[in-house]
């Protein structure tokens, strides 16, 4: 870095303009806050990752490039990394209540300066039981269920047997998700199918249950 400043130093005196742009890598400063999408409050010790992907491609090709850093009690957040030339950076965030980044929402990072006021919007997570409806007499040979939650990938559909009627069936729902959603349900009766649905209404850090009726 200092050959650099000399040659902006020399550039300058020779009236060179442009040639002392910042290069776009090295060390490069985030600060900012995390913050609940929905509700816009901070996120108290939210865990912070810088994810770097190199070249071009999806947005699901960035991987972690740093250690992981800690928010303080209001959110916030300062540190420094090493940024590599030709690699793209963006900030994630996580808490152990369940919060988490969602795609596409992720703060760029420009590397090499100093990027302050970034925010990072995490969703809140909730919660969905499902229950099969215990009855007297023939039961299904197969109940398939398919439901908007991400512990499984987004629109899931988990199948049921006659075994795994007497149990709950619990998944994890973003909270970000229209505040009324729809869980879907087939039932097989000997080859004869029939759907059903059941709408239920989604809080953040919220337990709602399903019950699947034939």
């Amino acid at each position: 870095m200092k050959n650099f400043r000399t040659l902006c130093i020399v550039a300058a005196l020779s009236g060179i303009v442009g040639a002392c742009q910042k290069p776009e890598e090295g060390l490069t400063l985030v600060e900012g806050q995390v913050i609940e999408m929905m509700t816009n409050k901070p996120v108290p010790y939210a865990q912070i990752e810088v994810n770097g992907q190199g070249g071009s491609g999806l947005h699901s090709g960035y991987k972690p490039a740093a250690g992981l850093q800690q928010a303080d009690a209001n959110g916030r957040f300062s540190f420094q990394f090493d940024a590599a030339a030709g690699t793209s950076y963006v900030l994630k965030a996580y808490s152990e209540a369940g919060h988490g980044s969602h795609w596409g929402e992720e703060p760029n990072v420009e590397k090499g300066r100093k990027n302050r006021n970034l925010v990072i919007p995490v969703a809140a997570p909730a919660w969905l039981n499902i229950r099969v409806e215990q009855k007297v007499g023939p039961v299904p040979d197969q109940i398939s269920v398919w439901g908007p939650w991400y512990d499984l990938g987004y629109i899931s559909t988990i199948d049921l047997r006659p075994k795994d009627y007497g149990a709950v069936s619990y998944h994890v729902v973003d909270s970000t998700l229209p505040s009324t959603t729809t869980v879907n349900w087939e039932v097989n009766f000997g080859g004869k199918f029939t759907r059903y649905h059941q709408p239920f209404t989604l809080h953040p850090f919220d337990t709602t249950e399903v019950v699947v009726r034939y």
